[in-house]
């Protein structure tokens, strides 16, 4: 998401430890430099810097959180993020804190890779998940803690 950003001239200068504190137990904020740019590498902080209102155009973050997220969103474009939907090590589900950012285009999330074709398409005619936590898998996203949509005009 956050080459996405820099690909469109958003900088991300303020996602840093200033404003920004580590989420899900961890020691400090997922924060990488590419070519010179701040990069998030958590799905949470980075929802946290957007509940900021870091650039024009971003609508303030809304709660879908439920198994109808997508009805919720449906025909309107943005950012969502799903907080608390895979466990890192030595969590457990009731604590989990992965989690995932992505683009919604009115219908679904974007595609990056073959396997992100499949579990769009395997979304789309129902299958909410799929073999959930193997590399050839994908997770039900409507049983995330939180879930939250930031509209983009």
């Amino acid at each position: 998401m956050s080459v996405a950003f820099h690909g469109v001239g958003i900088e991300m200068k303020s996602f840093s430890s200033r404003l920004i504190k580590p989420l899900g137990g961890q020691p400090s904020i997922g924060r990488i430099l590419l070519d010179g740019k701040a990069t998030a590498t958590r799905a949470n902080e980075l929802g946290a810097w957007l509940e900021l209102l870091p650039f024009a155009g971003l609508g303030r973050g809304e709660n879908i959180t439920g198994r109808d997220w997508e009805a919720k969103i449906k025909g309107r474009t943005g950012i969502v993020m799903f907080d608390g939907y895979w466990t890192r090590a030595g969590e457990r589900a009731e604590n989990a804190s992965g989690g995932h950012i992505d683009l919604w285009n009115g219908t679904r999330l974007t595609i990056s890779s073959p396997l992100n074709a499949l579990a769009a398409i395997g979304r789309q005619l129902g299958r909410r998940s799929f073999r959930p936590g193997s590399a050839m898998g994908w997770s039900d996203l409507g049983n995330s803690n939180r879930i939250l949509f930031w509209e983009v005009r």
